[in-house]
């Protein structure tokens, strides 16, 4: 697919209890503070029982249909489309990417703060930008005519907005982005009726994801890598887990994490003075917002970076970048991913 579309490991756990901010995976920035990009929550579980939940009864296609959607927070409420939209308005980065995946052109995108409106990898057309997430203008967004407004309840957690929202146009609201990606691509796609070809490009995905790990294995000498994922933030630094985006789709292709990181959550957050818990034969790294207000240089540079056993053993240590890693949240930067393992693997060949 091509890059444009037209200490102890529990006290290490990122919890809700300690961080605000994107629940699920490797998410989108949030309000004006780039390191509150993306946080652990509790009971992953219940979100995947809440997710199943929603959607709709309707036949592939028909309108107009009821759609089961979050009307804040775990509240599940009902949303009337009564058409097959034409002028969707997306408030979350993967929404975006799953009604670019559909072929869809969003009218307008909101965005988080200090962030371009869209990530480089998607096309976007003619969008208009709506501005960072915690402040958006309710009258521009009803001067663009929308027929449908799709967002998560992440950014939209006052029942208030949303049912201002809704009195603009009709509102679906997807469950926390990450863990959940895919099926909330299956919920935005019900509500624009393109649930069949959404399962299409999720089954295409899974497959060539298994292929993808394939490729690793052998690239490997047969055996499965580790894979530890390491993302530096404005005042962070973690390890993403089994219950965040790039989460899932490492275990869509087969490839095992390392301990710290092998847990049923978003991330495990680590100091500098930490950093050799990195413990994956592969060694994949990115950076949110600028390398200059992260601790990058101080770490990659520094004298603990040479023991991180994928450095000091020789393997796989590679850069990846974050606008499909980490912030991704949809199949389009899903594949993106599964291109880059891809090459990876080659060049171990």
């Amino acid at each position: 697919m091509p890059r444009a579309v037209s200490a102890s490991l529990a006290a290490l756990v990122v919890g809700a209890a300690l961080l605000t901010g994107c629940g699920g995976t490797a998410d989108a920035g949030t309000g004006d503070n780039k390191s509150n990009v993306a946080t652990g929550q509790e009971g992953f579980d219940d979100v995947r029982e809440l997710a199943a939940q929603l959607g709709t009864d309707a036949a592939p296609g028909e309108f107009p249909r009821t759609v089961r959607n979050l009307v804040a927070n775990e509240e599940v409420g009902e949303t009337e489309i009564p058409a097959k939209p034409e002028r969707v308005i997306v408030l979350d980065t993967g929404e975006l990417d799953n009604m670019v995946s559909l072929g869809i052109e969003p009218v307008g995108i909101a965005h988080p703060a200090d962030a371009e409106m869209a990530p480089d990898y998607l096309d976007v057309g003619d969008a208009v930008d709506l501005g960072a997430y915690d402040a958006l203008d309710l009258e521009q967004i009803k001067n663009l005519e929308p027929d449908l407004i799709l967002g998560t309840s992440l950014r939209i957690d006052d029942d208030g907005l949303k049912a201002k929202l809704q009195d603009i146009a009709p509102t679906v609201l997807s469950p926390r982005p990450g863990v959940l990606w895919k099926e909330n691509f299956l919920l935005n796609a019900a509500a624009v009726g393109e649930e069949d070809r959404a399962q299409e490009l999720l089954d295409a995905y899974e497959e060539r994801a298994g292929e993808v790990g394939a490729e690793v294995v052998e690239a490997n000498g047969g055996a499965a890598p580790t894979v530890s994922m390491l993302r530096f933030m404005a005042g962070q630094i973690r390890l993403y887990a089994n219950d965040s985006f790039v989460g899932i789709i490492l275990a869509d292709a087969g490839l095992p994490r390392p301990e710290t990181e092998d847990i049923a959550d978003l991330a495990v957050e680590i100091s500098a003075e930490e950093i050799t818990l990195a413990e994956g034969d592969w060694l994949l790294w990115g950076t949110y917002g600028q390398p200059d207000a992260t601790e990058q240089a101080a770490v990659v540079d520094g004298p603990l970076w040479d023991q991180v056993p994928a450095v000091a053993d020789g393997g796989v240590v590679r850069e990846v970048p974050d606008d499909t890693w980490y912030l991704g949240l949809g199949v389009t930067g899903a594949e993106l991913v599964l291109d880059d393992l891809e090459t990876i693997a080659a060049d171990q060949r």
